[in-house]
């Protein structure tokens, strides 16, 4: 668990990613609802940049 920075990162997205889902599903139309949606896009985007990066790292070590 060299990365632990990465999953802490990971974390904090998840749950910046989860709170667009619930501003998207509270705004209904309009700016909010797609906003809501990006921000969960680049949330899930962020994360899979991530544990590429910490496969990319893992398989340097070995």
């Amino acid at each position: 668990m060299n990365n632990f920075s990465n999953w802490i990162l990971g974390f904090s997205t998840i749950v910046m990613g989860l709170g667009g889902l619930f501003v998207a599903a509270r705004a209904g139309v309009g700016l909010g609802y797609y906003g809501g949606l990006a921000i969960f896009v680049f949330a899930v985007l962020f994360v899979f940049m991530l544990i590429r990066t910490s496969m990319d790292h893992e398989e340097q070590l070995h």
